[in-house]
């Protein structure tokens, strides 16, 4: 018995202590479901279990996120569109990208007014469809769907999902975005018409669409922080698709109700579009980027990869 309390206390007195530290963090789109991933962790407790205490800001895109990151302004960025991510890593941009936030686009949806006369992305032509930010991935996503559909639209940036429904009721724009629920209620009451999905090019599944990044310089001299946010990252994610209580913080930040909130998630929000270890189809998105003018013509696959520093 004597033995056992000695070991007891030796493991208190002589184990490493977890050094407390506080992290700047920047998220796109306040209030959606797979970004605020890391609000609610942090709210349930996940990230003061690995000694972090986070100071979170909210943007209205992947572009000024990785903005903030970029400048120092923030150490961590979440849901950084990975089309603008790898533009401004390969021209020397201190960004890293330590995990994917999104593969593919089941969530994004494009629509206009209902009582309008388009139906359709193919009704598109001359028209202006909208985008948060040059290099989020609604962009890269609106890109694909309009060479699918074989018609030349006007790309315009439109900022948040909210204000962009704005724009189209009062008709400053012909077609919108959005990541649902945000406009899930205008579409059941008969005001917009969904006219695009993510899923409608299948292959974006394959893609990964946003990633979470870090300060370059950052990460170089804290690597251990950056660790510990990511395994908190994993086990608020985790939780956030076994445990009611993110739906109940989902329902509340937006102001919807419950069963919308459960809708959006079952249906919109799959955990498999989650994976943050692995990022897929690099390639095509590299092939986008070069077409779109976001990097050198030469640029190679590997000068691609070296942005990535996928942790465990």
């Amino acid at each position: 018995m004597r033995k056992g309390v000695w070991l007891a206390i030796a493991l208190v007195l002589f184990a490493a202590p977890v050094h407390a530290e506080t992290l700047k963090v920047a998220i796109g789109q306040k209030g959606f479901w797979d970004t605020n991933i890391t609000a609610w962790g942090d709210r349930a407790g996940f990230f003061r279990k690995e000694g972090l205490t986070l100071d979170i800001l909210y943007t209205d895109g992947g572009a000024q996120t990785q903005q903030a990151v970029i400048s120092g302004g923030v150490e961590i960025g979440i849901g950084a569109g990975t089309l603008g991510v790898l533009g401004a890593a390969v021209r020397g941009a201190p960004l890293r990208a330590f995990g994917a936030e999104w593969h593919g686009a089941s969530d994004l949806f494009w629509y206009a007014r209902a009582d309008g006369p388009i139906r359709s992305l193919k009704d598109a032509g001359g028209k202006t469809a909208g985008f948060s930010t040059v290099g989020s991935s609604s962009h890269l996503v609106l890109l694909s769907l309009l060479d699918a559909a074989g018609v030349q639209a006007r790309p315009t940036p439109t900022g948040g999902a909210g204000a962009t429904l704005t724009q189209v009721m009062s008709g400053q724009i012909d077609i919108g975005w959005s990541v649902v629920p945000i406009g899930l209620r205008e579409v059941d009451a008969g005001q917009i018409r969904i006219v695009g999905r993510g899923t409608d090019v299948p292959t974006l599944a394959e893609q990964t669409t946003r990633l979470n990044i870090v300060n370059a310089n950052y990460l170089a001299a804290h690597r251990d922080v950056v660790v510990r946010f990511a395994r908190a990252y994993e086990a608020s994610l985790d939780w956030a698709y076994s445990d009611p209580q993110a739906l109940a913080w989902f329902a509340e930040g937006l102001q919807i109700d419950p069963a919308l909130a459960q809708r959006a998630r079952d249906d919109f929000y799959h955990k498999d579009a989650m994976q943050p270890d692995v990022v897929k189809g690099l390639d095509t998105t590299l092939l986008q980027a070069i077409e779109l003018k976001r990097v050198p013509p030469a640029t190679t696959i590997e000068q691609a990869r070296a942005m990535l520093d996928i942790l465990p």
